[in-house]
């Protein structure tokens, strides 16, 4: 069988096991029926302990991948796919937990992001923006034109919630997308969109479908939210469709999460081809889909592929973006476009909830796209950070000998890394640390473990150029030090004890 372990890998062996059978299963390469090695003979192909691979099948079982048969013929076998929804027969801990729950892999996401907005070291880390970066053009006219406003409004002043309506309709033109403001509903940000969708579509129990690797944070968020999350592997043009059908049919998801412009973290932007194809499938199972669009205006081509949510004919598509990025003052302006009995439910729901969006960063933000000045910025940002991008790939080809790759990608922020398969991702993002670097280690981003060589997100969204060069060049630095002094390999024994100790898999 065509498993390969990787046992400088953060993830436990038995998930590296399983991992692999779930996509050979998922592709079609062990067909239902088929009969799985036993136990040891599979332990003895792999160089493993028999427990190891135990505990591999036993969560295959579990997750309704395999079945296990003690009468003749004996053994593991592939399971026949069915129509029964095998959640309900599993025991979930969410609900012995309390109520948001954060796991050992989201708490050092959460410390590394936060320890990027510190000084003192070099952040390939957290994806927050260079203040130097900031709009400053025109920033102080549009404070005194709020200050008049607010002391002397006028009896016909716009209400700022519609007008910022109107605005955003004007900013989706430019990508092609021509919505009205009735379809258009405020939130803070992406992740608050996220959270007011689950609590009106979706129950305890039920099934979202996203791309793999995924933000901790939106992992977090499904997880916590009583959903059960599936995940579908990337390819150079887009998440598999060819296991996301088989997950359709397996679980009968609520919703397919995608982030198809620059996926976050490994950049990569999903082809027209596959993006229609994505929409004949989720109409054919009549799955809709939730598009986020973050980092939309940090395209560094010519080329812009229409968005799902303006090439579906279904009306199936829910859009989400926000102005985090282009406009950080800390106003957190976001949007949700969808059919109007969403957006008007959505508004209900935060009514309900108290929540609201600053009228002053509002007022701002109207001011600056009705002058032009959001225009010129998001040209500029786009630049910008193209400079940085072919500053930071320039740098890394230096050190490639040492182990490190990388697909330039055509936008957004991050560069998603390849590591050799003798560097450790844990120990490289140590010892970076250590010598005043912050990255992302890959496997932060695979909430159920991964096999194969490691990876590393770095996101240049805060680093001045000089900064990148000195970033990488320590970058190199900690690799010479992963390759020259490994962190120890496990034993068998050590492996046994990991499968008990892993408190993600808990």
């Amino acid at each position: 069988m065509d498993i390969k372990i990787n046992r400088n890998s953060e993830t436990p062996i038995f998930l590296q096991i399983k991992g692999r059978i779930k996509s050979l299963i998922a592709a079609d390469e062990l067909a239902s029926g088929y009969k799985m090695p036993s136990e040891r003979r599979l332990a003895e192909e792999l160089g493993v302990h028999r427990n190891t691979v135990v505990k591999a099948y036993s969560e295959l079982i579990s997750e309704g991948y395999l079945t296990a048969s003690r009468k003749a013929p004996k053994g593991y076998f592939v399971r026949q796919p069915d129509e029964e929804n095998s959640f309900g027969r599993r025991f979930f801990p969410l609900e012995k937990m309390i109520r948001y729950h954060f796991n050992e892999k989201e708490k050092l996401f959460l410390d590394l992001f936060n320890r990027s907005a510190e000084s003192g070291r070099i952040s390939f880390g957290g994806l927050i923006m260079d203040r130097r970066t900031m709009p400053v053009n025109g920033m102080e006219e549009i404070f005194q034109r709020m200050l008049l406003a607010s002391r002397d409004p006028g009896p016909e002043t716009e209400n700022e919630t519609e007008r910022m309506k109107k605005n955003i309709c004007r900013v989706l033109a430019r990508e092609n997308m021509y919505v009205n403001p009735r379809n258009i509903q405020l939130v803070s940000e992406t992740n608050q969109a996220l959270d007011y969708l689950i609590n009106l579509y979706l129950q305890k129990g039920d099934w979202v479908v996203a791309e793999e690797p995924i933000l901790p944070d939106n992992s977090s968020l499904f997880r916590n939210k009583g959903m059960n999350l599936a995940t579908v592997p990337m390819e150079p043009d887009g998440m598999n469709l060819k296991t996301l059908e088989a997950l359709l049919r397996k679980y009968r998801p609520k919703f397919i999460y995608t982030m198809p412009n620059f996926h976050n973290p490994t950049g990569i932007t999903m082809s027209l081809a596959k993006r229609r194809e994505l929409l004949e499938i989720a109409q054919r199972y009549g799955v809709p889909v939730i598009e986020e669009d973050s980092q939309r205006d940090f395209r560094y081509t010519e080329n812009r592929i229409p968005s799902l949510y303006s090439l579906d004919p279904y009306k199936s598509v829910v859009y989400i973006d926000s102005f985090t990025l282009t406009f950080p003052y800390g106003i957190k302006t976001g949007y949700v476009v969808g059919p109007y009995d969403l957006a008007e439910t959505l508004g209900r729901c935060i009514v309900v909830d108290e929540t609201f969006v600053s009228n002053m960063g509002q007022f701002m933000l109207n001011e600056y796209i009705e002058q032009g000045l959001w225009e010129e910025h998001t040209e500029y940002l786009a630049r910008c950070y193209r400079k940085r991008l072919d500053v930071l790939c320039e740098e890394l080809d230096k050190i490639r000998s040492l182990g490190i790759s990388y697909e330039k990608p055509q936008g957004g922020l991050v560069l998603w890394c390849d590591l050799a398969e003798e560097i450790n991702e844990k120990q490289l993002y140590q010892t970076s640390m250590e010598k005043g670097l912050l990255i992302m280690p890959g496997f932060l981003f695979y909430p159920f473990g991964y096999a194969g060589s490691g990876h590393v997100r770095l996101a240049f969204s805060k680093t001045s150029e000089e900064e990148i060069v000195q970033g990488v060049k320590i970058l190199g630095e900690a690799l010479k030090v992963c390759r020259e002094h490994p962190e120890r390999k496990r034993s068998s024994k050590e492996e046994n004890s990991d499968m008990i100790l892993e408190e993600e898999t808990k």
